[in-house]
């Protein structure tokens, strides 16, 4: 079965074929089947979009730059668009994810909290730590 892209979409497959860009049906560059699998494989359609731009950045970078008769043809530039498109939706697969603030746990950071003692050093001690050279 062929996809042409007609305004609706109503299988994933037909929606991964759009975010890969894979809609002229006269020269798919995956089948139906090899979409499928993939979708069937991944966490969500985005990820099977991305891994299936993967494949194509591996396919694609076999393709050589070359020159002749006055034209210059760069086909190695399908393969770096198919990496970065892959890139885009891989962080666009893992936007909405809550990211946590860190705090740095390390005895000399300046996100927290010190108490000033006299060490004969630097003074600082973070609260909670203890000096080993001071008397207790």
């Amino acid at each position: 079965m062929s996809f042409t892209y007609d305004g609706t979409l109503g299988t994933d497959f037909e929606k991964v074929r759009l975010e890969i860009g894979d809609t002229d049906s006269a020269a798919e560059l995956f089948s139906d089947t090899e979409i499928e699998h993939k979708i069937d494989d991944s966490a969500n359609l985005v990820v099977a979009a991305a891994t299936l731009c993967d494949i194509l950045a591996r396919r694609f970078a076999r393709a050589y730059d070359f020159e002749t008769d006055g034209q210059s043809f760069k086909r190695s530039q399908m393969s770096k668009q198919y990496a970065q498109l892959a890139r885009d939706l891989r962080q666009r697969s893992v936007e909405g994810f809550v990211t946590l603030a860190t705090t740095r746990v390390d005895g000399y950071s300046d996100d927290v909290d010190y108490q000033d003692v006299d060490t004969g050093s630097s003074g600082r001690v973070r609260i909670g730590y203890v000096e080993p050279d001071l008397p207790d």
